[in-house]
């Protein structure tokens, strides 16, 4: 009698395809290079097309800040220029081509200076006030970049590279586009210079240098998994390697800020929360308009913006409050608006 044996299961999800490094030939590596290398160089074909969609680019996402719209930034952001002469950046740091690195590196400067142009020229216009006003949102989270914001251009730059090896994958470019903030960055440090806020550019820079560092790293090592990288056709394995090296140590410096910066912001923020709710209990009467609050883990200061129908409890109290619940000295500053309403009837 014949032994009957259960058949094996089947996998729940089907065969699933294993993870491994792809290989190019030579036909497919030719043409990747063809299309990078010749669009990311100045005087190539592709410069006019490149200065005009930096310009517009640019100008749109300057609008679209200043009016705190969303749809208009994602807008600039699929215009832009940037992501090919980026990923050429890749390709040459992993093949070790200096000459093409310094090509697509020098069209990658032209765009960030038209760029900065075309906004400064919109503040110029529309936003010299921002030296005196409260900035709308979306700009504001351009004065405040993280180590998640590293994370996103890091996990865009791989899906770029794979995107530029997998042609089946070449829609999700635009995609890419979107989830690396790069003209809303060139954007806000052309209208922090066209209204004099030298710290907010500075942070806007920082925003910018790492959507650019993580995003070339993170298309580098894509670019190199999925075949990119030909020894036929390298440079020096030397000159590969310092400029990979490189441009690690550049992503590490920029990080070491960021992570600081996030920690304090995290730290603030998380104080802000607490003194809103401290508000509150201090005096119930008045409405916030603003808070700015600060700490470093022994002294704070907190500005603080309310108004109400009639003249607040004195602000010592409420910094009072806060040091009982903190444990550290506080500074309140407050400014108050009162709150008038005067209403009337014609006779006739």
């Amino acid at each position: 009698m014949t032994e009957q044996r259960d058949p094996v299961p089947s996998a729940p999800f089907g065969s699933l395809p294993r993870l491994r490094r792809h290989r190019m030939d030579d036909l497919q590596r030719s043409l990747v290079v063809d299309v990078l290398y010749e669009r990311s160089r100045i005087g190539s074909a592709n410069t006019r097309n490149f200065i005009v969609l930096s310009l517009l680019s640019s100008a749109i996402s300057s609008m679209g800040l200043l009016l705190d719209s969303s749809p208009a930034v994602i807008g600039a952001m699929l215009l832009g220029p940037f992501i090919t002469p980026l990923l050429a950046m890749a390709g040459a740091l992993i093949q070790g081509w200096g000459r093409r690195l310094a090509d697509a590196a020098l069209m990658v400067a032209f765009g960030i200076v038209l760029s900065v142009s075309s906004s400064a020229l919109i503040g110029f216009v529309f936003a010299r006030q921002l030296d005196r006003s409260v900035l709308p949102s979306l700009l504001l989270s351009l004065t405040r970049p993280g180590l998640l914001d590293l994370g996103i251009a890091l996990a865009a730059g791989i899906a770029a590279g794979y995107a530029t090896m997998r042609t089946e994958a070449a829609g999700a470019l635009s995609g890419v586009a979107v989830s690396v903030t790069v003209e809303p960055p060139l954007a806000a440090i052309g209208l922090f210079l066209a209204s004099g806020r030298g710290d907010e550019m500075g942070q806007a820079a920082l925003a910018l240098v790492t959507n650019f560092g993580a995003l070339v790293l993170g298309a580098t090592g894509s670019l190199a998994w999925w075949g990119f990288a030909d020894r036929s056709t390298r440079g020096t394995a030397r000159q590969a390697r310092v400029g990979l090296a490189a441009w690690i140590l550049l992503v590490v410096a920029v990080a070491v800020p960021l992570g600081v910066y996030s920690r304090n912001v995290i730290r603030n923020t998380t104080f802000e929360q607490q003194v809103a709710g401290v508000v509150e209990e201090w005096d119930p009467s008045v409405r916030v308009l603003s808070i700015d609050a600060s700490t470093d883990g022994r002294t704070a200061t907190v500005a603080l913006d309310v108004t109400g129908p009639r003249k607040p409890e004195p602000a010592w109290r409420l910094a009072e409050l806060l040091s009982d619940r903190r444990g550290e000295a506080v500074s309140v500053t407050l400014t108050f608006t009162l709150a008038q309403e005067d209403r009337a009837v014609s006779s006739g």
